[in-house]
């Protein structure tokens, strides 16, 4: 069972040069089943013009999610746990790469995220609006997984900066590329990645 409100006020949905999105969301799962767990979620997106002619854009996101089994359940499950790194969360580190990891196997020394309980992400990004259909981009991406609420801990904030560049390709849509370079990555989380 879940909850969401929200509030809109973005100029353009699309391409917003002004505005923000707030979301605030709760889900509820179990109710005597085999999983119980509750989950808040919120997430907020400003956008402020930097220019008189809207073509600079400043935008930051900040977003907070939190899950906690209850009841009979001990643990949350795996599809309902939070990760990080990738396009749209930590550019510059592969998907899933940010958080808690356990190794698969012995020999080989793989690891596998199996996610968290709490995570903080947070995207700074300045837009340059060339043309009507291309955009240039820098920005800063900063977060965290911890597997309980507990483990929370500042240090192990993963901050990445890159650029990118964006297409709006009229009847198809957005198109865009960003390069990240992650710069306190850990010994297997790569040197920077195109997303």
């Amino acid at each position: 069972m879940g909850w969401n409100i929200e509030r809109d006020t973005v100029d353009n949905p699309r391409d917003p040069l002004g505005g923000a999105v707030h979301s605030l969301q709760l889900q509820v799962a179990g109710f005597g089943q085999d999983n119980e767990f509750v989950k808040v979620e919120h997430d907020s997106q400003f956008y402020w013009p930097l220019s008189e002619d809207r073509r600079w854009v400043l935008s930051y996101r900040t977003r907070e999610g939190w899950v906690t089994p209850y009841g009979g359940s001990d643990y949350v499950p795996l599809q309902d746990r939070y990760f990080a790194g990738g396009s749209t969360t930590i550019r510059g580190y592969d998907s899933r790469d940010v958080g808690p990891k356990v190794r698969e196997f012995i020999f080989w020394g793989d690891k596998t995220a199996i996610g968290g309980e709490l995570r903080i992400l947070n995207n700074l990004e300045v837009k340059y609006k060339v043309t009507d259909i291309l955009r240039l981009y820098g920005f800063v991406d900063a977060g965290g997984v911890w597997r309980e609420a507990s483990d929370f801990d500042l240090g192990e904030f993963r901050t990445a900066v890159g650029l990118g560049i964006g297409f709006d390709v009229p009847r198809l849509g957005p198109f865009r590329l960003d390069y990240g370079f992650p710069l306190n990555a850990d010994s297997d989380q790569g040197s920077g990645r195109l997303h």
